[in-house]
């Protein structure tokens, strides 16, 4: 039986005009623009880059697709609430983050929002324990945060593997270097969701997609 796979395109922005032409394409997308849009923001603390901010968001149309916001930030707290005015569906922080995490988490959830919990390659699958009955997602990162373009860290197999031997009531979702060429490999390990950036957004959207279920294989996809 078929696994269903969800894949969102992600964008990492430095500028508004730079994340609108992301935007366009997915919007412009025969299969992409209905699903999920996974958002990138970047504080320069918690990784060596900044992105656009939530406040560059609040004249922006995003159609029908559904939110999802990975906040690569050392202080969250802000970013939650800001983001729960746009109405994003799904808000995830870092493991790595100062300050109370289950306090984050209950702070997202408490809008109704769901709520995911992101770890860096050198963070260890341990310090996911105290959270992983809270949160719906676990995000795996397979780079190191902060830029596109990187090669795909392969011991992120192992991580995704021991998370899903937990047996933990949560979806897992691989971030960073995600793309045609190792996507079944990343599935077959056990995860739920693939975020891709660069490899599904240079270029035209559908046939970079196309190219990633052709790696899938037997496996579904549901957008």
């Amino acid at each position: 039986m078929a696994i269903p796979i969800i894949i969102i395109p992600a964008i990492l922005s430095k500028t508004i005009d730079d994340f609108q032409k992301d935007l366009d394409k997915l919007l412009n997308s025969k299969k992409l623009n209905t699903g999920w849009v996974h958002v990138d923001f970047m504080d320069n603390i918690l990784v060596p880059n900044k992105s656009i901010t939530v406040d560059d968001l609040k004249e922006v149309n995003f159609g029908k697709l559904k939110k999802e916001a990975h906040l690569m930030v050392k202080n969250p707290e802000k970013w939650i609430t800001k983001l729960q005015t746009l109405n994003f569906q799904r808000i995830i922080i870092h493991r790595e983050a100062k300050g109370n995490i289950k306090d984050y988490i209950n702070l997202i959830k408490q809008n109704g929002i769901q709520a995911g919990l992101a770890i860096n390659p050198s963070t260890a699958v341990e310090a996911l324990a105290p959270y992983a009955g809270l949160v719906d997602v676990i995000l795996v990162m397979g780079v190191n945060p902060g830029f596109q373009g990187q090669s795909f860290i392969l011991q992120t197999l192992d991580k995704i593997k021991e998370i899903k031997t937990k047996g933990w009531p949560v979806k897992i979702e691989v971030d960073g270097a995600v793309k045609d060429t190792n996507a079944k490999e990343i599935v077959e390990s056990g995860a739920d969701i693939l975020a891709s950036g660069s490899y599904l957004l240079n270029g035209d959207p559908d046939q970079n997609l196309a190219r990633l279920l052709d790696n899938l294989s037997q496996q579904k996809k549901q957008l």
